[in-house]
């Protein structure tokens, strides 16, 4: 350990340069709203306003959890009237006050967009609510995230199956035609990932019975039927959880490795010692699992295979690259491995190299195998949701690779402050 020590110092500065000096300086100087009180919806490469731009529910949330984290651990006032800011917007923009809940959009003149209700987006606002608490706790917040939690229990709960309904409309009717799902499955896997991070972070403040049931059900759910015994997550379900056919050839790399550190991160918030014992192996062998066939040489991570394995789509993504330096990083925690330390800095290297825009902020969308930066969309091979040729979209927040650097900054220092030692 006491080897490795100048080398986590020197990368935890690099981390701190870039959480600090790139990714949250440039949401500040590009993403709030010169002329309003909010967030634009989009920016070119550049960071100039594509001012007729939606803005999203996501978006909002994300940046939302990324300053209030921010602002909690670092004490910084300029990070924390972005929180507050972000709290406001979505409070006073995207909260239906007729029917409850989150619009999924709002258009450039904060007039409500598309109004259907994603379970989705809503585990986001919960999540972002939740950190905001953390940083800002009061007993009226804490009673509207109490609220919002029953409130959703109620909404999209699904009460004769497993797990949680993936659309409503305005008025919360169950809806089937436009799910997030690529052929408008009835289940999710990211849904219900995102519900189970968010039900992780509500329990985590207010340790409220329901929520830690509700909690240890999500983990079972993954533990039992979303996880693949193979360690890969499945993508699409019924009603019943039986991952569909369409869905069981398709290995989303990002998902599974960030799924690899979140799962473990609620095992622990919940407590519960079954769920941490079988955790455990899973979170390192899906981290196995994806080092195996989703890392690259470079340490770049592949987006995903539509094969069981093999035809893996060789580029690489923005979001994905911040997941698997934490999930390396979790790795190392839970073996003591320095194996997993390496691997962490071969994949920073690709990210320092091709992956951040050095130039002009914030990171690339996406690039290559060969890590060129996409500049433009390319009609044989578009993005999914987020634009190349935009910094800020609605689904191109500030939230993964700020989350990465954020918790790369506190596990190491956790690391050297507990003297723990991986193996050579």
């Amino acid at each position: 350990m006491n080897k490795l020590i100048p080398e986590m110092r020197t990368l935890q500065k690099a981390f701190q340069n870039e959480l600090h000096h790139n990714i949250l300086s440039f949401w500040i100087k590009f993403g709030l709203e010169a002329d309003g009180d909010g967030f634009y919806g989009a920016t070119d490469l550049n960071g100039n306003p594509i001012l007729n731009a939606p803005k999203s529910c996501v978006l909002n949330a994300r940046i939302l959890w990324t300053f209030a984290e921010a602002a909690k651990d670092f004490g910084n006032e300029e990070y924390a009237n972005v929180a507050h800011r972000a709290y406001q917007v979505l409070k006073n923009d995207f909260a239906d006050s007729q029917y409850g809940g989150y619009f999924m959009s709002i258009d450039s003149e904060n007039k409500p967009l598309d109004t259907i209700k994603h379970t989705y987006a809503q585990a986001f606002v919960l999540y972002a609510l939740s950190k905001y608490y953390e940083f800002a706790p009061s007993d009226d917040l804490l009673q509207k995230i109490k609220v919002y939690f029953s409130f959703l229990e109620e909404k999209a709960k699904d009460q004769q199956q497993l797990g949680y309904l993936e659309a409503f409309t305005c008025d919360w009717q169950v809806y089937s035609e436009n799910r997030m799902a690529d052929n408008n499955e009835p289940r999710s896997m990211n849904t219900h990932l995102h519900i189970m991070e968010a039900y992780a972070a509500c329990y985590k403040i207010c340790k409220d019975e329901l929520v830690e049931k509700r909690l240890k059900e999500l983990l079972v759910l993954f533990i039992e039927k979303i996880i693949r015994p193979d360690g890969h997550l499945g993508i699409f379900f019924d009603e019943a959880f039986n991952e569909t056919e369409s869905s069981k050839a398709i290995c989303s790399f990002g998902h599974d490795i960030e799924a690899s550190w979140l799962l473990w991160e609620a095992a622990e918030i919940l407590g519960d010692q079954e769920i941490i014992e079988k955790m455990k192996p899973l979170s390192v062998k899906m981290l196995n699992r994806v080092d195996r066939v989703g890392v690259d040489k470079d340490g770049g991570l592949f987006l995903e295979s539509t094969r069981f394995g093999s035809h893996v789509r060789t580029n690489k993504h923005w979001w994905p690259q911040a997941e698997t330096v934490v999930a390396f990083m979790n790795g190392l925690e839970l073996t003591s491995d320095k194996k997993y330390w390496d691997k962490l800095k071969l994949s920073w290297n690709f990210i320092d190299k091709y992956i951040i825009d050095h130039e002009n902020g914030e990171w690339f969308t996406k690039v290559n195998r060969m890590g060129i930066p996409y500049l433009i969309e390319p009609k044989d091979d578009p993005s999914p949701y987020y634009r190349n040729d935009w910094k800020i979209d609605p689904w191109k927040c500030p939230y993964h690779n700020g989350r990465a650097m954020m918790e790369l900054i506190s596990r190491i220092e956790k690391m050297i402050s507990s003297k723990q030692k991986p193996q050579s």
